[in-house]
């Protein structure tokens, strides 16, 4: 008996490969973008995921399954926020650089900096307390 369970994430969801578990049983790893066959010891079962610091999804899944783990919402809203602020932080110290107020920056990059930084310390908290990434059924088996 096996399942077939497919990663689609966004940037932040390729660092890290998350546990896949059948029934509290770890039964394997998924990588992002990966595609991998799983064996399962039960016709049915619970399906869940470990990743530290993660609360996790449950989906009822049966032999034969092909279960897509996908982002949830606040998990892509992060990754976006993640990556302007990566970008903000690069470009603000190149402005410092070129503009020759190094190492004093401007008013509005310090505040626009402070800001960014908040914005980005309270999107890590708030995913503290929401799934990363949410399990669908993508096509059910044939086998009854």
């Amino acid at each position: 008996m096996e399942i077939t369970v497919k990663r689609r994430t966004w940037f932040l969801g390729w660092l890290l490969p998350i546990s896949i578990k059948f029934n509290s049983e770890i039964i394997g790893s998924v990588g992002g973008f990966h595609t991998r066959t799983m064996d399962i010891p039960e016709e049915s079962g619970t399906l869940t995921y470990y990743q530290p610091l993660d609360r996790t999804d449950r989906i009822e899944v049966k032999d034969g399954d092909l279960v897509l783990v996908k982002e949830t919402v606040i998990s892509q809203i992060l990754n976006i926020v993640f990556v302007v602020s990566l970008l903000f932080f690069i470009v603000s110290n190149r402005l410092n650089i070129y503009t020759e107020s190094y190492p004093y920056p401007s008013d509005f990059l310090k505040v626009s900096g402070i800001a960014v930084t908040i914005i980005f310390v309270v999107f890590i908290i708030i995913s503290f307390f929401f799934n990363s990434y949410k399990f669908v059924i993508e096509n059910n088996s044939s086998k009854e």
